[in-house]
């Protein structure tokens, strides 16, 4: 694994971008922050040097979600 990795974030039905070219730690907090609003639905190339993880902000059909 590179230590040197990428990430950008990307919303699937807008394509707007969330986080670009971000670390490892900054998805991580990426995520604490919007665990409940946004859903992961893939990764493209997540072996390269950098990687567009694919989410969503409509829950999916299979997940199961339970009201704060």
């Amino acid at each position: 694994m590179s230590a040197n990795r990428r990430y950008s974030i990307i919303l699937e039905h807008t394509g707007q971008v969330l986080l670009e070219q971000a670390s490892l730690e900054q998805v991580e907090e990426f995520w604490d922050a919007n665990d409940a609003r946004y859903f992961g639905l893939r990764i493209d190339d997540p072996l390269s040097d950098h990687a567009t993880v694919f989410v969503t902000d409509e829950i999916p059909e299979d997940e199961d979600v339970v009201p704060a």
